[in-house]
């Protein structure tokens, strides 16, 4: 599956140095050096903190990192720090740490407890479901153009809040998710038949393109509490109707849910077509957890060959991305 910061979390990663530059008065000589860059926030500075004094389970998170980015959701990836719920619950509620940090204890808190315990410390930070895509939305027109610190705010607190809804929902509480999926569902039906419709082209209708996206992540989101069965029908209408740079990740879910459901061969034939339409990140194929059981075939170990030497970025990460959507911004975020 995708590693999941989405566009959201980008978005509070990118302007947090532009804000932290405004707001700095020029060092002078002598004056301390500020503290790690997981410790501060967009909207003002934290007293340096020696490292010693940096939380065990924060330090742990930090390692789990990939690429400056949150690790994708899947089991046992917070084995490490699972042990810790206290920690990680103080860390999800501390709005002085970094949004990325926090976003990574909620998924985390999943695996460190549930049932009743587990809701008792995510659902105050659970918007309504209006509420939470109306930021999304207007994060995806904005594109981030908007400085305003509390615009930000606000988008990062709906980016916690999904993921809110993905770690209870993979804990078997899936209310919260299907109430956001409904809301979704009802943004693009109206429209289907164009988001569906391979002869408009994302690049030349922005609209369109914005729908396919939210079309993706309803398959997404479906995804995260194992509903196989309706991620799987909300992929393949994409991948059945599109083509291209649009369908690649479509593809890559696709491969994923077929090897957790043990069927190799299809989720090799998935990631076949996920890199015929442009997927090359041969690093996080050999990484995701979802496709744990496929690492020794002979067909993936071919398939990670080929890629790496096809990468037109000549072995670069180039198909990271930023967001949750059909255009391949799913996570990588997804």
């Amino acid at each position: 599956m995708l590693p999941r910061p989405s566009l959201l979390s980008i978005l509070a990663l990118a302007l947090a140095c532009p804000l932290q530059a405004q707001e700095r008065p020029a060092r002078q000589p002598g004056d301390q050096q500020p503290s790690p860059w997981y410790l501060e926030r967009g909207t003002h500075l934290r007293t340096p903190r020696p490292a010693d004094d940096i939380p065990k389970v924060m330090q742990g998170l930090v390692k789990l990192m990939r690429d400056d980015q949150v690790p994708g959701f899947y089991d046992g990836q917070f084995a490490s720090v699972a042990h810790d719920f206290e920690g990680l619950a103080r860390l999800s509620r501390d709005e002085s740490v970094d949004h990325t940090l926090r976003m990574m204890a909620i998924m985390a808190l999943q695996e460190a407890s549930d049932g009743e315990a587990l809701a008792a410390q995510l659902l105050p930070l659970l918007l309504s479901e209006d509420e939470e895509f109306n930021y999304e939305i207007n994060d995806w027109w904005d594109n981030g153009s908007s400085v305003d610190v509390d615009y930000v705010r606000d988008v990062l607190r709906a980016d916690l809040s999904r993921h809110v809804r993905f770690a209870l929902a993979k804990d078997g509480q899936p209310e919260a998710v299907l109430k956001k999926i409904a809301v979704m569902k009802q943004y693009v039906w109206d429209d289907r038949f164009s988001i569906l419709d391979p002869g408009i082209r994302s690049d030349r209708n922005f609209p369109v393109g914005h729908k396919r996206s939210i079309w993706f992540d309803i398959a997404y989101h479906y995804q995260q509490f194992d509903d196989y069965a309706s991620a799987s029908y909300w992929f393949r209408e994409m991948t059945n109707c599109l083509s291209g740079d649009e369908t690649r990740w479509a593809h890559y879910n696709l491969a994923c849910i077929a090897a957790i459901q043990g069927d190799p061969d299809e989720a090799l034939a998935e990631l076949e077509a996920a890199h015929t339409a442009g997927f090359y990140d041969v690093t996080w194929m050999q990484e995701d957890g979802d496709l744990e059981g496929l690492r020794a075939l002979p067909g993936f170990l071919d398939l990670a060959r080929r890629m790496g030497a096809e990468d037109p970025e000549s072995g670069s990460n180039s198909d990271t991305e930023t967001s949750s959507g059909a255009d391949g911004q799913s996570s990588k975020t997804p």
